[in-house]
Parts: C-alpha cells; sequence; structure tokens
C-alpha cells in the first residue's frame, strides 16, 4: 500500500493507522493500538459545598502517538470518560520509575 499524498514520513513500527489521501489535517498522524489497563480509582468531587467521593472502575489507555512529520513522539495517558496526558518519552519513563518506586 502507497502512503498517502500528505504523509512526509513512513511509519513508525508500532503505528497501527490506516492513512488515506482523505484523512482529516488533525489526524494526520501515527498511533499504536494502546493497552488498556482495568484499575479501580477513587474520584473526589465537589457537589455545591459538599466533597463526594465514588470509588469506581475504570480504564487507563496508555500508548503512543506522533504528529506526522514531527520528530517527536508522545506517550499518551487517557482515562475513559475523561482527559488524556501526552508525555515526552522521558516524562513518561520518569513517572513509570515513580510509580514503580511507590509499590515497593
Amino acid at each position: 500500500m502507497s502512503r498517502p499524498e500528505w504523509q512526509q514520513q513512513p511509519c513508525p513500527e508500532w503505528c497501527t493507522v490506516i492513512h488515506t489521501d482523505g484523512d482529516h489535517p488533525d489526524d494526520r498522524s501515527h498511533r499504536d493500538d494502546g493497552v488498556v489497563v482495568p484499575v479501580i480509582a477513587r474520584r473526589r468531587y465537589y457537589e455545591g459545598d459538599a466533597l463526594v467521593e465514588r470509588i469506581e472502575a475504570v480504564q487507563i489507555v496508555l500508548g503512543r502517538w506522533q504528529r506526522d512529520g514531527e520528530e517527536q513522539s508522545w506517550r499518551f495517558l487517557g482515562i475513559d470518560g475523561g482527559g488524556e496526558l501526552e508525555l515526552s518519552e522521558a516524562s513518561f519513563v520518569r513517572l513509570a520509575d515513580t510509580m514503580r518506586r511507590l509499590v515497593a
């Protein structure tokens, strides 16, 4: 399969996206499938003046992302139904190392 006209660089080996000429400019990126990690989390938020705490099962998605044409790739940490952080590789490694130390 040939590369779309807009694609500036070959896909990294981890990219699982099927790119087409019709891809929206905002979608012209390389991504992997991500890894889903089911966790039990406590969410805390305010409803009016009351602090509410809820324990629930959520899924965290970890993966790689790179905009086509850019050298920098990012590691993302997403929470289902919520936000996402995109971290540099060095920051992602620092986070993983810190998490390992916290469970030791």
